[in-house]
């Protein structure tokens, strides 16, 4: 049991058992004073299922030890963890477009989001004798102590947004960390490919979703000062033109691949639009959506075909000029489709069914094409570009397919939801709970 000194003037008394768990009303926060930690408890309601929480006001303060927060901490996860993650749609994230929406719209999903994958950590077994699930572990479990300690103030919102781009800096190396640990187990702990694959499916899923919510948090608090007056802040453009996204990411790939393969001229990589060639023009397909996603699996569509075509060529100038990489954008009111197309050679047979797993890469050692596909987007690297790019055009009620021609070549096909209100994302329903894997080619 937690209780307040005796001499306390506010009576506080929590009795917490092995499966004690809080209601989601209850704030817990920590502030120091005089050089004590101290921890509050706020609370909407006087409710706490399977515990006992009585206060005589609405902030009481008293001191406990690290051992037992942690306890307290646990117990929260295994509650929160239970709890369904909300599917949000791009119209719930566009209406969340200032900092206190944007704020409570965070504070209500992310702490059920990362103690689901706490446990689904936890779930897995040899996960300890994994340096790296050790880490990620570590981190989602301080991220969700930090969002569990913090006392969302609408009127100063400068703790909260501490605590966010705090947990923002510190994910950035989960994706690496999750891949080199799913491969060193898959050899330890003699997992099949598909259950991994399944296993990081959900983990990732779900990982694109905090990470919209934190984005389009820190981009409203930025947008107050940043954006022009009237546009409503936030990650999402409300007319965004996939053509333009599409040219600035050709021009991205062009240069990373001048560079990495030393070439003397730029890959040729040519956008058609359903309703010009040119990237200028008027009856332009716009529709609500994130800029960087799309741009993000792009670059790695793009990346995979001026790979092959570099590769295929053989270096040879003249063979890569003759193998221009096609972008064609289309639309109808419902949809918005993007094809890259390739005449690189295709993808063998033989490893057509895998292509979209997180256990391989299409990338060739000898030719430098590994170190090529490690560069240019946050989904770059460990062979995790191509499963991780459908995983983001999933995320909003989209889809990515491959339909390959052994000996001449591939056509990547990305569908994207063009209404705001049909973009929904994908999540998992609670934490036993695997996405289902798309069939293979």
């Amino acid at each position: 049991a937690f209780s307040s000194s005796p001499s306390s003037q506010r009576r506080c008394v929590v009795t917490m058992g092995a499966a004690a768990t809080t209601s989601s009303s209850t704030r817990l926060s920590r502030r120091d004073v005089d050089g004590h930690r101290q921890v509050v408890f706020g609370t909407g309601r006087n409710h706490v299922e399977g515990s006992r929480l009585l206060l005589n006001s609405r902030h009481s303060a008293f001191q406990i030890s690290e051992e037992r927060l942690h306890e307290f901490l646990q117990a929260e996860v295994s509650f929160f963890a239970q709890k369904e993650s909300s599917s949000l749609t791009l119209k719930k994230v566009i209406d969340s477009s200032t900092p206190d929406t944007a704020a409570a719209l965070a504070v209500q999903e992310l702490p059920i989001r990362f103690a689901q994958r706490i446990l689904q950590i936890e779930g897995l077994d040899g996960w300890r004798s994994s340096p790296e699930l050790v880490e990620v572990h570590s981190l989602y479990s301080r991220s969700f102590k930090d969002l569990r300690l913090v006392e969302l103030d609408v009127e100063n919102l400068g703790p909260f947004t501490d605590v966010v781009q705090s947990l923002k800096g510190r994910m950035k190396g989960v994706i690496p960390a999750l891949a080199t640990a799913m491969r060193n187990l898959q050899s330890a702990e003699d997992y099949g490919e598909q259950h991994i694959n399944n296993w990081l499916d959900t983990f990732l899923l779900s990982r694109i979703g905090t990470e919209m919510l934190t984005s389009q948090y820190i981009a409203c608090t930025s947008s107050i000062k940043d954006s022009p007056k009237g546009r409503r802040g936030g990650i999402v453009d409300h007319a965004c033109d996939p053509a333009i996204i599409c040219d600035r990411a050709a021009k991205h790939v062009r240069k990373l691949c001048k560079s990495h393969y030393n070439m003397e001229q730029e890959l040729e990589i040519i956008i058609e639009t359903g309703a010009s060639c040119e990237i200028s023009g008027q009856g332009r397909v716009r529709f609500p959506y994130v800029p960087q996603y799309l741009f993000y699996i792009l670059v790695e569509l793009l990346k995979n075909s001026a790979r092959a075509t570099v590769e295929s060529s053989g270096g040879d100038q003249s063979q890569i000029r003759a193998r221009p990489i096609v972008v064609t954008v289309g639309a109808d009111p419902s949809q918005v489709a993007i094809r890259v197309h390739d005449s690189a050679g295709g993808i063998p047979f033989s490893v057509a069914d895998r292509v979209w797993s997180y256990m391989y890469s299409t990338a060739n050692q000898s030719t430098g094409g590994t170190g090529f596909s490690q560069q240019g987007t946050p989904l770059a690297g460990f062979g995790v570009g191509l499963p991780l790019s459908r995983l983001y055009a999933r995320y909003l009620g989209g889809s990515l397919h491959l339909l390959s021609l052994p000996g001449i070549g591939t056509r990547a096909y990305l569908y994207l939801k063009r209404l705001e209100s049909e973009a929904r994302e994908e999540v998992p329903s609670h934490i036993g709970h695997s996405v289902q894997p798309e069939p293979p080619l």
